[in-house]
């Protein structure tokens, strides 16, 4: 299969705030309740130059990321199989480097290098809607836990323009 590279433009939004929760206690791996814990959440709007990326069934958009996300240096691609939308991963490389995986109703153990040292991560995935091979958008709601930090509940959307 021929591989279809082109330049975009993308606009991500990201919606997060603190919750009373802990992925990492949970011994069934489901959360039971999720309570908000700030009356106002933190959004960062981002428009940005990116890559999409379609080959052997693969989908990856690409960007750079900014000081806005506190991220600068390091280069995130968003990656899913088209006979699989619903399992979304997101690849940092650079100055920040993780691998976090999005598969609603799931969870997924996750480690993030940082220059100082690296971090285990939990990601419980509320929500996955996948239209980036055909409509250009993607919507994701999760809550992520840094080990022995508090969690937070991020609504995500990317645009593909």
């Amino acid at each position: 299969m021929k591989e279809m590279k082109e330049e975009v433009r993308i606009r991500l939004r990201s919606t997060r705030f603190e919750v009373e929760a802990s992925l990492f206690t949970e011994e069934d791996g489901m959360l039971h309740s999720v309570e908000q814990k700030e009356p106002e959440p933190e959004v960062i709007e981002i428009n940005a130059r990116g890559t999409l990326c379609r080959r052997e069934g693969r989908v990856e958009i690409s960007y750079e990321e900014t000081e806005a996300t506190g991220m600068a240096g390091s280069v995130t691609a968003i990656s899913f199989r088209e006979d699989e939308p619903w399992v979304v991963s997101m690849i940092r490389e650079g100055a920040v480097s993780t691998v976090l995986v999005f598969e609603e109703a799931c969870r997924h153990h996750c480690l993030y290098q940082t220059p100082f040292m690296p971090f285990e991560v939990c990601v419980h995935t509320l929500k996955v809607d996948n239209r980036l091979a055909d409509e250009g958008r993607l919507a994701l709601d999760y809550i992520i836990e840094i080990r022995g930090a508090r969690a937070e509940r991020t609504k995500f959307e990317m645009e593909v323009l």
